[in-house]
Order: C-alpha cells, then structure tokens, then sequence
C-alpha cells in the first residue's frame, strides 16, 4: 500500500461509518457529529457556539477552550486535536497536489482533452458542454493534479466566476487557457474573456503560469492558409492582452485530439512550467550533448511526459521528441503483447546521416513508468559509457519533478 492511499485510509478512520468523502476540500466543511465520538446532542451545542464545521473546529485553541454546555472541556480538546490533525492531513495531501485550471470559451474543446489525457476516448464524441465547474482529482504521468474544468457559457462566466473569483481562481499552478482555432469570428470574445481572467488573477495577486492552447488544430486544418491566419491572429490578440498585465508571461501549444502525442507535449510544457528541476535537467541535457556529440536530446516517459530537452534548432527538436514518441508508442504495443520491452531503441536514417537512439535509464512514480534518455547523433556510439554518469544524475530529479 502506498504512503498515499495509507494516508487516506487514516483520514476515512476519523469519521463514522456513513460518512462518505469524496473531495478532500469537502471534509472541513463536514458538521462536528461526523466524527467518531462526537453525538449529535454535542455536535448541536457546538453549531449553538458558533462551531458548526470540523473545520471551525480546528480552529480553536486548546490553550483557551471556550465554555460549551454539556461539553466535558476534555472531550472538546481531544475533538479540537483530532479536528486539527485532520486539517494537517488534508493541508499536506493538497500541497502534493498542483491545481489545473481549463479555461475558455464554450465548445473549445476543453473536457475534450481532459477526456483524452485520461484516454476516455470512448466518451468524446458523446461529451456535452461542461456546467458550471468539474473538479477531478487526476493522474497525469504519475503526478496528482487537481483539474477545474470551468464551463465556458456566458452565464458562468459572468455570474459565477467573476461574483466570487477567490473560489476559483486562487492557488491555481497552471492555467491551460484553451482557444477553438477553427472559429476565428469568437476570437475577439475570447481575448476580452482572457482579460478578465488575467485581471482577476492580478487583484488577487496570483501568478501561475499560463499556457494558450490552441485546440482543433486537426492535421488538414493546419495545411491551410486560414489556420496559419487563426493562429496569428490568436497570438496577436491574446499576446497583446498578456502585455497589459506585466506580470504574466504566457506561451503558445497547438492540439488536435486526433493525435493524442499533441496533446501530451502540451502537457509536458505545462508541468514543466511548474516544475522546480526542469531547467536543472535540461542542463544535465545540454552537457550530454555535449559529451557525446548530439545534436539533441530528450529525457521522455513511455507513459509520454517529457521532462526536458535540449538542442540548438527548433527541427532538432521536433525530430527526437516526435520520433521519440511514436517509437515508444510501438514499444508499449509490443509489450501489451507480451514482447519484453527493450531497454535499447533506434531509428537509423543513414541517407540523412544521422541517428534516433533511445536508451532506458529508470523507471519512475508508483507505476513503474520507463523511461528513455534520447539522442540524435551523427556518432550514435559515442553513448557507449556515457549513459550510467548521466543516470545518476538525472534520477533524484526526475523525482522531485514536480
């Protein structure tokens, strides 16, 4: 059993046997007679007190116990400790979690790609517009996140969101702010709609970090004159509202959930944003380069996080990471087959002169994810004795990523 799922179970061993928790933010609000020990006669003379949750509970002090009816001041510290345990509990378990805002416009395909992350892929086509705001407690490439799927109708944007933006736009890790890139005609109200959000984040004085994502960019679609149009226009106007706001720096990643290694690479940037170790293991990257004479290297999870890159070309880039990522999602069909997985793979492209390698350094995370150090090389051999030095160095990262 995991130090997580341990951890939960503790939680649950609190509260009385009826008693059903489904969000850990829930709990706090639970009434005092949900926990074991504590009668509703007591629990009525604490909401009489102005007690009326575990987590005002928590609040109080031991140190000045406050004088409640037909409550033995014993009793009411040991609920008072229990309430404060709880509260620490709760406190440290979101801590480990980031929180994901998806935002944007309605029918911008925002539970879409929620769905497709979590490969639902049964259910996009029957998926009907998000109401108001869903909260999921996920598990992206073996890191807990909280996703707010906040629905883009004008209603909750007007008399939900923006009447009480502390509830939903406080504490927030990462914003993904998704944009349809095939309907041009709502791009104006979906820059003011970014506005809003980027203001409400300065009045509270939030920084997390923003990522545009330009969904349906479907692979027909990005042959056309009028995407490449869409997107500069998106860039422009969204890029001219960042501007307004000094303290908000955003970047750009085009989907398509037709192609599902789109939608992790624009995963991958995200977490990497929030990540305290990215930039140290793209320089451990960058000195693998180095050492072995590549052109471009990537460090990539079978399950398709990738934790960090280096290279001196944009098409370097593109070559390993994509490359990358279709070799690795031939390895797991093989392996979901029953073929053992190799620890070695390459891609030889000799009248291009040069090579795709991919060699396995550790596996991560509870599930036991491989992982793959990749390089692209004119001199492939010059790995050889190279990749021990550099996995030492990259596995306690990998697990402090986030």
């Amino acid at each position: 059993m995991s130090d997580q799922t341990n951890k939960d179970v503790i939680l649950k061993d609190f509260f009385k046997r009826n008693v059903l928790i489904s969000e850990l933010e829930e709990v706090l609000r639970f009434k005092p007679e949900t926990l074991i020990g504590v009668d509703k006669v007591s629990s009525d003379q604490l909401h009489a007190n102005g007690i009326k949750t575990v987590g005002e509970l928590a609040s109080l002090s031991v140190a000045n116990l406050p004088e409640i009816k037909n409550v033995l001041p014993s009793m009411l510290q040991k609920w008072i400790k229990i309430a404060q345990l709880i509260q620490k509990n709760i406190q440290e378990q979101l801590r480990r979690h980031k929180k994901l805002l998806m935002i944007g416009l309605d029918n911008g395909g925002k539970t879409s790609i929620l769905a497709l992350i979590q490969e639902k892929f049964s259910i996009i086509k029957s998926l009907l517009p998000t109401r108001g705001v869903k909260r999921e407690k996920l598990d992206f490439f073996g890191y807990p996140i909280i996703s707010w799927d906040l629905g883009g109708q004008v209603q909750y944007r007007e008399k939900l969101y923006f009447n009480r933006p502390e509830l939903f736009f406080t504490e927030a890790d990462i914003i993904l702010y998704v944009v349809d890139s095939q309907e041009p005609d709502r791009f104006p109200e979906s820059a003011n709609y970014f506005r809003e959000v980027l203001k409400v984040l300065k009045e509270l004085k939030e920084k997390p970090a923003i990522l545009v994502v330009l969904s349906k960019s479907d692979q027909d679609i990005r042959k056309t004159l009028q995407w490449q149009q869409n997107v500069s226009t998106v860039k422009n106007k969204l890029g001219k509202v960042a501007d307004e706001f000094e303290q908000f720096t955003i970047d750009f990643c085009d989907t398509t959930i037709f192609d599902r290694h789109t939608i992790m690479q624009m995963f991958s940037i995200a977490l990497k944003k929030v990540s305290d170790t990215s930039e140290i293991i793209e320089n451990i990257l960058e000195d693998f380069c180095s050492q072995v004479d590549a052109k471009a290297s990537s460090l990539v999870s079978m399950d398709g996080l990738i934790f960090g890159s280096y290279t001196n070309t944009d098409t370097d880039e593109m070559l390993v990471n994509n490359t990358a990522l279709l070799l690795q999602t031939l390895s797991n069909f093989y392996n979901s087959i029953g073929l053992i997985r190799e620890k070695s793979i390459r891609l030889d492209l000799p009248l291009n002169g040069f090579t795709i390698r991919g060699e396995k350094l550790f596996e991560y995370s509870d599930l036991q994810i491989p992982v793959y150090l990749w390089a692209l090389s004119e001199e492939p051999e010059k790995l050889e004795g190279k990749l021990d030095y550099f996995k030492e160095q990259l596995l306690p990262l990998i697990n402090l990523f986030l």
